[in-house]
């Protein structure tokens, strides 16, 4: 019966032939009438087509973002305005800070993303804010990550975290988009690029609007709107359990084509599972190296691994005859540099 199954998905003769679970499904049950779709899902998560161009979805349910109190979350982002910093002061960027639990934004403007400049803008907001926050969310650049900045947060035992998902620090990202919207609209109007004359009116004019978020406008919002909700037990359904091989949902532009691949070539180990609503998990590479951040279901998708099995080359990077067998370095396909190793050349073929 497998075998049919794989033939079904991988014989180009049947009209089934690299499609999907339903379709491969729907074209065996007149050979077996109790074959269940389940069965037929387990079987193809063998073949490597598949695994590599099942669809994947980029919506779907995810960890709310909830600050603690007002100024103690925050989000932060740089916006590049080079296109028009000839028309602004020589200004190239705009440092973009958000309060995750009233959605207040501050927006600082810079002449470049030097730590120094960067520092000084993070404490110019801090100083409106009142207060410093507990911890800020940013992405790992440079502008971040700095002698500057670190000594600013460590003075006031401000914690830095990066997060590591795809969708990184979606709430300041939103507001960057709206930020921007607001100002090209502005430009177009008043026929000119000049924009760093009315910046903070446009600021103002954002954080005095009903933030979709929160159902609120930002600068209405006091401590206790929105309290924090108790944990339960209940959870979606688990899908995968500890020991389980999976790729992961590869990063996609907004035009990329649905039929390319969406997943890793690498392979992956779910290393721990937690239950929520929505479940998320970690993983570990098959050498057991942690891969930093959460997944969710949606952007794991099962495999099968062997040890043993035969899998794609990149490229031959070296050759050496080791105990009178000759072996080659070789880089493996959607692996990186550390997956490197050396196998017998004798094992290689050549398609």
């Amino acid at each position: 019966m497998d075998d049919d199954i794989k033939d079904a998905y991988t014989n180009e003769a049947h009209p089934c032939a690299f499609t999907s679970v339903a379709n491969v499904h729907k074209f065996l049950l007149k050979k077996y009438p109790k074959l269940k779709y389940e069965h037929v899902e387990s079987v193809l998560e063998d073949v490597e087509s598949f695994t590599l161009h099942r669809p994947n979805r980029k919506r779907f349910p995810r960890l709310k973002t909830v600050g603690v109190g007002v100024y103690t979350d925050l989000q932060a982002d740089l916006v590049d305005m080079s296109k028009y910093k000839t028309q602004n002061d020589s200004i190239t960027f705009l440092l973009t800070v958000i309060d995750i639990y009233t959605r207040i934004l501050f927006v600082k403007p810079l002449k470049s993303k030097g730590g120094a400049g960067v520092a000084a803008a993070f404490a110019e907001i801090f100083d409106e804010m009142g207060n410093t926050p507990h911890i800020v969310f940013t992405d790992d650049g440079k502008e971040f990550y700095n002698t500057h900045v670190q000594n600013l947060f460590k003075k006031h035992e401000i914690l830095l975290v990066s997060p590591k998902n795809d969708t990184k620090c979606g709430v300041v990202e939103r507001a960057n988009r709206t930020l921007k919207t607001r100002l090209a609209k502005y430009m177009t109007h008043a026929y000119k690029h000049r924009y760093i004359d009315v910046l903070q009116k446009v600021v103002l004019g954002i954080n005095n609007s009903v933030n979709r978020g929160i159902g609120k406008k930002p600068v209405e919002v006091k401590l206790g709107d929105f309290p924090i909700p108790i944990p339960n037990d209940q959870t979606f359904k688990i899908k995968f359990k500890v020991g389980d091989h999976v790729r992961l949902a590869s990063k996609r532009g907004l035009f990329d084509k649905g039929y390319e691949q969406g997943w890793t070539t690498e392979i992956f180990v779910i290393s721990k599972v937690m239950p929520g609503r929505p479940v998320t998990y970690n993983v570990v590479d098959t050498n057991g190296e942690k891969v930093e951040g959460i997944f969710y279901t949606r952007e794991l998708t099962k495999c099968t691994y062997r040890t043993g099995g035969t899998y794609r080359i990149e490229s031959i990077i070296s050759r050496r005859t080791r105990r009178g067998v000759r072996e080659c370095l070789v880089r493996w396909e959607g692996y990186t540099a550390s997956s490197d190793s050396w196998v017998p050349e004798s094992t290689i073929l050549n398609l």
